[in-house]
C-alpha cells in the first residue's frame, strides 16, 4: 500500500505541467542601429545579423550582468506573407549572449531556434517571437544549470527603429538596420533525485495525518 502511494506521489509530481519564468531580459547599450538585414540577390531571402553588440542583462537569474556581447544570425525560411497591414516570415537561427567576443569566453546563454518575424508594413518595428512548443528552441549556458532551461521555454527579440521603415522586396523582407531587445523565459524541471525526495517526504506527511 505504502509503495503505491508513494508511486502515485511521485507520478503525480512527474506529470505537473512546466510554468515558463522569465530568466533573462537584456537590451543593447548603444543607441545605435546594430541589427542588419540583409537580401540575397533573388530577393527571396532576408538574413538577420548582430555582430559583436554590447547588451546589459539587466534581469538575470544570477544577478544583473552588464557588458556582454551579443551575437545573433537567422535566415528566413519561407516567403514574407501579408496578413491584412502586417507581414510575418519564418527564421531558422541561433544566438548568443557571452563574455568575449564571437561567442568566445563563457556562453552566458545561448541558443538555435525556429520562430516567426512579423510586424507592420511602413511601421518602425519587427518582432521576432519563439515559442517553444510550437516553435523550435533550444537553450544553453555555462552559468545557468541545463534543468533550468528547459521546455516551455520562449526567445523573444523586438527590433526597433527600423530603417527603412518594415517593407516587402520581392518575396521577403527588405533590408533595413534596426535597435534590438529581447526576453528569454524557461521551465525548470527537478533533478531524478529531488523528485524522489519530495515524493517520500509527501508520503511521510500522509503516514503521520493517519
Amino acid at each position: 500500500m505504502r509503495a503505491a502511494l508513494l508511486a502515485g506521489v511521485v507520478s503525480l509530481v512527474l506529470t505537473a505541467p512546466a510554468v515558463a519564468t522569465q530568466i533573462a531580459a537584456f537590451g543593447q547599450t548603444s543607441g545605435n542601429n546594430t541589427i542588419t538585414a540583409t537580401v540575397n540577390g533573388a530577393d527571396t531571402q532576408t538574413t538577420l545579423s548582430i555582430i559583436d553588440a554590447t547588451v546589459d542583462l539587466t534581469q538575470f537569474l544570477n544577478g544583473p550582468l552588464s557588458g556582454l556581447d551579443f551575437n545573433l544570425s537567422a535566415a528566413s525560411i519561407d516567403p514574407a506573407t501579408s496578413v491584412g497591414a502586417a507581414v510575418i516570415q519564418h527564421y531558422n537561427g541561433s544566438f548568443c549572449i557571452s563574455t568575449g567576443a564571437g561567442c568566445t569566453g563563457t556562453d552566458v546563454l545561448s541558443g538555435t531556434f525556429s520562430d516567426a518575424a512579423f510586424g507592420a508594413i511602413g511601421g518602425p518595428g519587427l518582432v521576432v517571437n519563439v515559442n517553444n512548443p510550437p516553435d523550435s528552441l533550444a537553450l544553453h549556458s555555462d552559468v545557468v544549470a541545463a534543468s533550468r532551461l528547459q521546455a516551455p521555454d520562449t526567445f523573444g527579440l523586438t527590433f526597433s527603429n527600423l530603417s527603412p521603415s518594415l517593407a516587402i522586396l520581392g518575396s521577403t523582407i527588405a533590408p533595413f538596420t534596426a535597435s534590438f531587445s529581447g526576453t528569454v523565459s524557461a521551465s525548470e524541471v527537478p533533478e531524478p533525485a529531488s523528485l524522489g525526495l519530495l515524493g517520500v517526504g509527501l508520503l511521510g506527511l500522509g503516514l503521520v495525518r493517519r
